[in-house]
């Protein structure tokens, strides 16, 4: 019995020295079908053997890569076997694998699908309904907002990639779309996490629109789609004890001194700014042993939170001064005002800086700057967690305070694990009497 043909996977270009396209080649009765896969890859990254991506760890792309040929060839074998083992014509053939794939409709089904593409929402049209539903749903402006923000980019890249239909649309996206995209911002130099999020927003409205049954693609699915953050960190700032005792003390006066008491109010009770820049005096009381508590639910989280307000000497003189209310203020001025406040006070030590960047792998940049060039609003919030835990009091006493939901989330929020175990262990070499650190003492302090 004569054995079945194989369905072959070649590359275009074997020795491109960028990404080139599969084919799947099947011969069969004497014909040969070349077809396009729509896939890509890196000749480096092909197996000519297995004629498969190479299994790399971390590389799901691959993965993903290798489980669609292995669809194709098994969708290619069923029409092979349908059409009473290939008595038909290559362009039969090619008709009837692109049905099976979906690049093209069945003949009994392509009136109904035509006429349900012509009543069916755009891509764009979907998401613009879905947004305007958010808003009178109730939803917060600042989280509506953020999709707002990623749905301009997204039309904005279809606009320029797509020129020729004016649009991308549902069945655009696969994992050709995501490099494209993953293209167009490394270009614009675009921060990792910002552009992970527009990858978020983008699979976020099309699973919304398949189960609403506006489309069926599902090649925005699985895992892989974002693009990896590399272990690189810089410095966590944060304004220690001795800085923020320094700020309580500073002779300022007009704005300087309004963004001064809004940073000790943050910074001395460890909430979000959305939270700690709207107390009013309703969000304090004392206990029945007379002890001044701040209690709040958390804009974000829908969490309580109580914080006593004695752990800091400078706290209570500032929430008494503006009679327990916190001075008003947007972000942006408070930000702005807040790097002033800092280089007034001459926090300007040097700081590593490390940005991580857009790109089919992450790009980083590292450089030194000034302390005062990087404080912002969230300063005050890590600054209160990291000071407690400085003082010794323990994750699980400080997480009820901040609301952090685990250990493992607080301990990476602050940062510090790396740092105190280097001074434990130089701190037991002095406490032994080795004093290696006295040869070393042009050293300068860096406050994290």
């Amino acid at each position: 019995m004569a054995k079945l043909p194989t369905p072959k996977f070649n590359l275009r270009k074997a020795s491109a020295e960028n990404e080139t396209l599969i084919s799947l080649v099947f011969r069969f009765d004497g014909k040969r079908l070349v077809y396009s896969t729509g896939l890509s890859i890196h000749p480096k990254d092909w197996d000519l053997k297995t004629q498969r991506p190479i299994p790399q760890k971390g590389r799901t792309d691959l993965l993903i890569i290798k489980r669609k040929l292995d669809q194709l060839a098994v969708y290619c074998m069923d029409v092979f076997i349908a059409s009473d083992y290939g008595a038909v014509s290559l362009k039969t053939f090619r008709t009837s694998l692109d049905t099976k794939t979906g690049k093209k409709a069945s003949p009994e089904s392509s009136k109904a699908d035509l006429n349900q593409q012509k009543k069916r929402l755009s891509f764009f049209e979907f998401i613009n309904v879905e947004i305007q539903e958010m808003k009178d749903t109730g939803m917060k402006r600042s989280s509506y907002k953020v999709f707002e923000m990623h749905t301009n980019i997204l039309k904005e890249f279809g606009r320029e990639i797509f020129r020729r239909k004016k649009r991308f649309d549902y069945e655009d996206v696969d994992w050709n779309f995501r490099l494209k995209l993953i293209d167009w911002l490394a270009e614009r130099k675009v921060q990792l996490a910002y552009g992970n999020k527009t990858l978020q927003v983008l699979r976020q409205f099309l699973e919304r629109a398949r189960r609403k049954k506006l489309h069926s693609n599902t090649d925005y699915q699985g895992i892989g789609w974002s693009v990896a953050q590399k272990k690189a960190k810089g410095q966590l700032i944060t304004l220690t004890v001795q800085e923020l005792d320094f700020l309580a003390q500073m002779d300022v006066s007009g704005h300087l001194e309004k963004v001064r008491d809004i940073c000790l109010i943050g910074a001395g009770t460890g909430q979000r700014f959305s939270d700690f820049s709207k107390y009013t005096s309703d969000n304090f009381y004392r206990t029945i042993n007379n002890v001044p508590i701040l209690s709040l639910i958390s804009t974000k989280t829908d969490t309580p939170a109580k914080i006593p307000l004695n752990i800091f000497p400078w706290l209570i003189p500032v929430l008494q001064r503006n009679e327990y209310c916190t001075p008003k203020m947007s972000m942006q001025k408070f930000n702005d005002g807040l790097k002033l406040l800092c280089k007034k006070a001459e926090f300007d030590e040097r700081i590593l800086k490390i940005e991580q960047y857009m790109g089919r792998k992450a790009r980083i940049e590292k450089s030194y700057v000034a302390k005062y060039e990087e404080v912002s609003s969230h300063i005050c919030r890590r600054s209160f967690a990291t000071n407690l835990y400085r003082m010794g009091y323990s994750l699980a006493q400080i997480m009820p305070m901040t609301g952090h939901a685990t250990e493992s989330q607080l301990r990476q929020y602050i940062g510090i694990d790396s740092e105190m175990n280097a001074e434990e262990i130089a701190l037991a070499i002095i406490e032994k009497g080795n004093g290696r650190l006295k040869s070393h003492t042009n050293l300068k302090v860096v406050n994290q």
